[in-house]
């Protein structure tokens, strides 16, 4: 079976609000910056391999698997589609 997805809710507060524009423009720059990360020479594999040796290990922290590293790695390059709607055509 497929997982659910909670429809999550932004709610900003505080004397700092961010502009909803300012939001949707950083994560499409994270997004991208994934997709690019990924496209790059090294494959996928040696991308979590780097990630995992340069996590923090210790006390406080167990080490990561590849497995965890894939999830997020995915869920960043979907941020975009998760996220943001399509921007309407003129």
């Amino acid at each position: 079976m497929g997982q659910v997805m909670k429809k999550v809710i932004v709610k900003q507060t505080g004397p700092n609000e961010i502009p909803t524009e300012v939001m949707a423009n950083a994560i499409v720059a994270i997004s991208e910056g994934i997709k690019k990360l990924r496209s790059g020479r090294l494959n996928d594999k040696a991308l979590y391999l780097l990630i995992q040796h340069a996590a923090p290990t210790g006390q406080n922290y167990g080490k990561i698997s590849q497995r965890e590293i894939k999830s997020v790695l995915e869920g960043i390059d979907a941020l975009s589609a998760t996220y943001l709607k399509k921007r309407p055509t003129a």
